[in-house]
């Protein structure tokens, strides 16, 4: 498993967590913000192991990927104060009879408009004509609305280094909002293989509709 955890609109137009088992509080409305009051993010928030085939997730490891926690590249993205409970589970995902992929799930609940903000932060920094590269990662985007309205698709391209091996990996990141809560979903490949665009489409939208109990 070491080997996998490896260094988960119109401006489109112009270029084209902490892992918890404690179930969350009644999702009543934090005083003078209208954003859930969330202790912390529950299991039935996250993907289950019907939607992934039987496999089970675990919590994440603190070294994958924690700069998809959630994805904030090429901005100061002011809507991190605003962010409050938060969660990450990864699973190894079968996807052919060779090798696995592992797959990254982040849920993240905002205060007040936060997500919303962060959304919109996230949409003005990738959609920079071709994209945006950071810290030595290329982000793009691939789709819209691939979970919902407020949703994108992102690939990242970043070269790694594995038994004395260098070349370019490329995940996929799904990026979606409803109501108060952000998902992220990522395939970041197998080792130093690629992710897989089409898992990452297939899961997005179950996703975001379990993440939709603590939004």
């Amino acid at each position: 498993m070491r080997g996998l955890r490896l260094g988960i609109g119109a401006v489109l137009a112009l270029c084209l967590g902490l892992p918890s088992l404690a179930m969350a509080t009644p999702a009543a409305a934090a005083p003078g913000t209208g954003a859930p009051s969330v202790i912390s993010v529950p299991d039935e928030a996250m993907l289950q192991p019907a939607d992934l085939g039987g496999v089970e997730t675990m919590p994440a490891a603190d070294d994958l990927r924690p700069w998809l926690r959630p994805p904030q590249p090429c901005a100061l993205y002011r809507s991190a104060a605003l962010r409050g409970a938060d969660r990450a589970v990864e699973a190894v995902y079968p996807v052919g009879d060779v090798r696995p992929t592992v797959l990254l799930e982040y849920v993240a609940v905002y205060r007040g408009g936060g997500a919303a903000q962060y959304l919109r932060e996230l949409t003005r920094a990738v959609t920079r004509c071709s994209g945006c590269t950071d810290t030595g990662r290329t982000w793009q985007v691939v789709g819209t609305g691939i979970a919902g309205r407020h949703s994108l698709l992102l690939s990242v391209r970043e070269t790694v280094g594995y038994e004395g091996d260098n070349r370019v990996q490329t995940s996929y990141v799904a990026v979606a909002r409803t109501g108060h809560a952000i998902v992220v979903l990522a395939d970041i490949g197998w080792e130093i293989g690629d992710g897989h665009e089409a898992v990452v489409r297939d899961l997005a939208p179950v996703a975001v509709a379990r993440a939709a109990v603590v939004g």
